[in-house]
């Protein structure tokens, strides 16, 4: 990892914060155990370019199978019983989808909604997949809808509501499909939001990426912005309300890609721009409430930045947000307070040459899907790895006791970022020993040392970390009582 790569990370990690916990518990760290991976084969030429895996659902039924889209190859499941060994039990093809690239895809019970037409290129239609995966080891595809000559941007994501598809079709805006027939799907409405606005952007705005909440559709409208589409009335939506960040960096896109709602906030991922809390309770009337900018968008930065957000994802009751960052590749937000996430973990490899497009997450398990755009022109990172990769997921939680005394308990480190030596200032709010711990990006221990303890109110630790490849590193101090957590940066030296 380069210096320019952990400095561009560190104003979303808060790093060195105190802290301390009282009475309740709370995340400390989420680690990332890879548990095996699956690799589309590589093609003679170009050289290192292979097949992506855009997007993935891990069986919502609970079943050892995962979905992958994988655009030019189609539908791939994987049995996934033995995550070290993924084995491929099907493959749709293009050709079993009316000639359309598979895109991206949506789970409800024993069906898959598969979004289909080529959108990173627009020479494709769009289209809607209902697919049986009853039996999941051999989908069955039901019913495919073609957008004929009428929306011919590709589809790039599908929201299921009350037995209706919201089909999510680029500059084509919003396509309503009756499915509550999975085997006949027919149209019922389409509407593209105001393409004019805010028009700072030198390409129209894109559908990608939808949240519902009651009756309001939250699109993400790429460079549109996000919008409040009321959708009461499924054969008339209407715009209701538009957001776009008050503080977006002149000749910046607003790549606005994803969307998740919880509650009265949208969780909005905008590309290299991060990640931003936007309060929703008045949808006609959205305003800020929390942008994280860790790659400092500006401009021309779109090119060889170290992260680009853009598939999200909730877990462990809303108290999590797992994000795919590109080059970054995932990233874990702790958003138990609603309005300030702050980053707890993650898999953070930039410049490796493996950049993620999607995300997901079920039970104890996380999907990376990797895309492969080595040799294409004009791409924002080089990614020579298509695929996927199989992480297990682990929070770790800290039980503090009220402090007994008036100096605030935690750690204080610096030099921070550091090249190798590194001063640590720990205060404990109770007697007795305690562990010291270094944990790497992989939940790898690297370092422990117990303290004794006197004076328990002020210890002083140097560390040399110059043996250690660069990277994050969490650093834990633990007691019977009490659990303090800091995150250090070591640059490359």
């Amino acid at each position: 990892m380069s210096t320019r790569s952990i400095l561009a990370l560190i104003p979303v990690l808060l790093l060195c914060a105190t802290a301390q916990r009282s009475h309740a518990q709370a995340i400390d760290t989420v680690f990332l155990d890879e548990v095996g991976r699956y690799q589309h084969s590589y093609v003679a030429f170009p050289d290192s370019f292979s097949a992506p895996t855009l997007s993935s659902r891990i069986d919502r039924l609970g079943r050892p199978y995962l979905y992958m889209a994988c655009k030019d190859s189609g539908l791939v499941t994987l049995d996934i019983s033995d995550p070290s060994s993924p084995v491929v039990t099907d493959r749709q093809l293009p050709v079993d989808f009316g000639d359309l690239m598979v895109m991206n895809l949506e789970q409800v019970g024993d069906l898959l909604y598969i979004c289909l037409g080529n959108f990173q290129s627009g020479d494709q239609v769009a289209g809607l997949a209902t697919v049986d995966v009853n039996d999941p080891a051999n989908p069955d595809v039901l019913d495919i809808w073609n957008g004929g000559t009428t929306y011919t941007q590709g589809s790039a994501a599908v929201r299921i509501n009350g037995g209706l598809a919201y089909l999510g079709a680029m500059e084509d805006g919003i396509i309503v499909l009756n499915v509550s027939d999975p085997s006949q799907i027919q149209f019922v409405s389409s509407y593209q939001p105001d393409p004019t606005w805010p028009g700072i952007a030198s390409y129209p705005p894109n559908a990608r990426g939808m949240a519902i909440s009651g009756d309001v559709l939250f699109l993400a409208y790429d460079a549109g912005g996000l919008r409040a589409i009321n959708i009461s009335d499924p054969l008339n939506l209407m715009e209701i309300g538009h957001y776009l960040n008050p503080d977006i960096p002149a000749l910046t896109n607003p790549a606005y890609n994803n969307v998740v709602v919880i509650g009265d906030r949208a969780y909005c991922t905008i590309d290299y721009c991060g990640i931003e809390v936007v309060d929703i309770s008045d949808p006609t009337n959205m305003t800020q409430v929390a942008w994280l900018n860790p790659w400092n968008c500006v401009g021309l930065s779109w090119f060889g930045s170290d992260g680009h957000t853009n598939e999200i994802i909730q877990a462990m009751g809303d108290s999590l947000l797992f994000v795919s960052g590109g080059d970054s590749e995932v990233l874990v937000y702790d958003i138990t307070d609603a309005d300030l996430p702050v980053l707890k973990g993650g898999w953070i490899m930039p410049n490796d040459s493996a950049a993620t497009w999607g995300v997901d997450v079920y039970g104890n398990k996380v999907v990376a899907n990797f895309i492969n755009n080595h040799g294409l022109p004009l791409q924002p990172y080089d990614s020579k790895y298509g695929g996927v990769v199989i992480f297990e997921w682990q929070a770790e939680f800290a039980t503090g006791l009220p402090a007994a005394h008036t100096v605030p308990a935690g750690i204080v480190c610096g030099p921070n970022p550091t090249s190798g030596q590194l001063d640590l200032h720990i205060t404990l709010s109770g007697p007795g020993p305690s562990i010291l711990r270094l944990i790497d990006v992989h939940a790898r221990e690297v370092f422990e040392q117990v303290l004794l303890g006197e004076p328990w109110a002020e210890q002083r630790v140097a560390l040399d970390l110059s043996g250690n490849a660069p990277g994050i590193y969490c650093v834990t101090v633990a007691s019977a009582h009490e659990r303090h957590t800091a995150t250090v940066a070591l640059l490359a030296h």
